[in-house]
């Protein structure tokens, strides 16, 4: 009876292994496009289409020209906070609240994706609401074109650069995203929001659009 059941078992096992083969076959055959992994010293792992590209990012800031920056951003978001104590953005008042949120989105953007930040980038802010995490405000930047080319098909118009969301209620910072990465991103979570998870966070890579990827016909030109 044993040796029908380690049999049964075996046969079980070879048709669970030939199922999952060909579903991760047709999963990799329905994409359009390739995945590439790399592994980066200092920088998160990503997978990237073949229509991305790691590069070097155009505008790096020395360490202490971040910090510097930090620590201003920083400075700006506790004056308000303690103007406002009860940190609820929706009591300030509009130009002290689009002040605060730019502050903080810099220093998100410093703290996490340093690489992303841009000191020409003037942020588009709209309030939102979420379905059930209530309002929060989201901050989009774009590339200016006429300052740095990103091999993008979109130059002709705007092409986001890094977005980032803050609650309404606490004046906390909610997440980034990276558009280049489809809106891809990280929320934070209560209580300490970005301060637990920037402990051990590694950044993602500079990416921008691979000029070797043909967009009309969604192939890598050789």
């Amino acid at each position: 009876m044993r040796s029908f059941r380690n049999i049964g078992l075996s046969v079980y096992g070879l048709l669970a292994g030939i199922i999952a083969m060909y579903s991760c076959k047709s999963a990799d055959s329905s994409s359009p496009l390739k995945k590439h992994y790399y592994d980066m010293q200092e920088y998160r792992p990503v997978a990237l289409w073949e229509n991305n590209v790691v590069a070097e990012n155009p505008f790096p800031l020395s360490e202490y020209e971040k910090e510097t920056l930090l620590d201003s951003a920083v400075q700006v978001c506790q004056a308000y906070m303690t103007k406002y104590p009860d940190h609820n953005l929706d009591t300030w008042p509009k130009d002290d609240c689009e002040a605060y949120l730019r502050a903080k989105a810099i220093q998100i953007i410093l703290q996490f994706q340093p690489d992303y930040y841009r000191a020409y980038a003037i942020p588009e802010i709209r309030r939102r609401m979420t379905q059930f995490g209530g309002p929060y405000y989201r901050l989009d930047y774009y590339y200016d074109f006429s300052k740095e080319d990103t091999e993008s098909p979109y130059s002709n118009s705007k092409e986001g650069l890094i977005t980032v969301d803050v609650n309404v209620w606490n004046a906390q910072a909610s997440g980034f995203s990276l558009p280049i990465r489809n809106g891809m991103g990280i929320s934070f979570r209560a209580p300490d929001y970005e301060n637990s998870l920037l402990k051990d966070w590694v950044p993602y890579p500079y990416m921008i659009r691979n000029r070797d990827y043909d967009w009309k016909n969604n192939m890598i030109l050789f």
